[in-house]
């Protein structure tokens, strides 16, 4: 059987998760990123959780396509309340970013110093903005293409850090690193944040404008 292909946003977030003993998917959906770290020897065991039975179904069955499943726990439930154990590296993908800090907040007794590997497709500020508040700090930041569209991967570790709100709202490792894809990323969020007639869609747009003009600065030194 050939290797599990991902595509370029589940390929990042499987590149910041740390080889650990037992790591979790929470939101697991089709369970494809369970089974490449189970597959690559990233983890030895692992909590593949979703909301949705008809969800973990497929992921269930793909685990057990690739002879996966007796290292699985697989829990219906929501949040973080399903982990049976306390895990290294926690994995929250696909979803809002009211809805993955919620899942934080509710859930925050369960996190137990694990590492936070997370992407939102909305209100990314806020994920920040929450990992501060929980004593985390971010630790990476990768930007993804997939699906026609950009998404932010982050892994978050313990101990807090203090951001401004431009950092929050742009990602402190994206301003310092300005990785693959960055100058494209923030044309794209400029596109996005000029429909915003509010004051803070103007201050974002701003800010945006800013960025995007240091990024051209830089590569034209």
């Amino acid at each position: 059987m050939g290797a599990l292909p991902l595509d370029d946003r589940l390929s990042r977030a499987a590149a910041l998760f740390p080889a650990c003993a037992y790591g979790a998917d929470i939101g697991a959906d089709h369970g494809r990123l369970s089974c490449f770290l189970l597959e690559n020897g990233k983890c030895r065991r692992m909590c593949v959780a979703d909301i949705s039975a008809p969800s973990l179904k497929k992921a269930q069955e793909l685990l057990s396509l690739r002879g996966l499943s007796g290292r699985a726990d697989f829990r219906v439930g929501d949040g973080l309340t399903v982990l049976p154990a306390p895990a290294d590296a926690i994995a929250i993908l696909g979803m809002g970013g009211h809805t993955l800090s919620d899942i934080l907040l509710s859930g925050k007794d369960k996190l137990q110093n694990a590492a936070l590997i997370l992407s939102a497709h909305t209100d990314l500020s806020m994920v920040r903005k929450t990992l501060c508040g929980l004593d985390y700090h971010i630790d990476a930041e990768q930007i993804a293409r997939a699906a026609g569209r950009f998404y932010v991967v982050l892994r978050a570790l313990p101990g807090g850090e203090a951001l401004s709100e431009k950092q929050l709202l742009l990602g402190p490792r994206l301003m310092e690193a300005m990785p693959q894809h960055y100058r494209d990323y923030l044309s794209w969020r400029l596109s996005l944040a000029s429909r915003k007639q509010t004051e803070a869609g103007r201050q974002e747009y701003a800010w945006l404008e800013e960025e995007l003009g240091r990024v051209r600065n830089r590569e034209n030194d």
